[in-house]
């Protein structure tokens, strides 16, 4: 059996407010290194799945 990796997101504000707030987002393995990195501009939670997402994918093995 193989063990499947653990990946957590981290959000981080990076300026702006309200709907033009920037945020960047990092997808990162079980030893906190970045796996997958990016932006959004919004809200937190639209950003929080856009980085779901990402995960979703890394998780998949796509």
């Amino acid at each position: 059996m193989s063990e499947q990796p653990t990946y957590e997101i981290k959000l981080t504000r990076k300026g702006g407010m309200g709907a033009n707030t920037n945020w960047h987002w990092e997808v990162q393995d079980s030893t906190g290194k970045a796996v997958k990195t990016g932006s959004a501009v919004g809200e937190e939670h639209k950003a929080f799945a856009t980085a779901r997402i990402a995960k979703e994918k890394l998780e998949a093995g796509k």
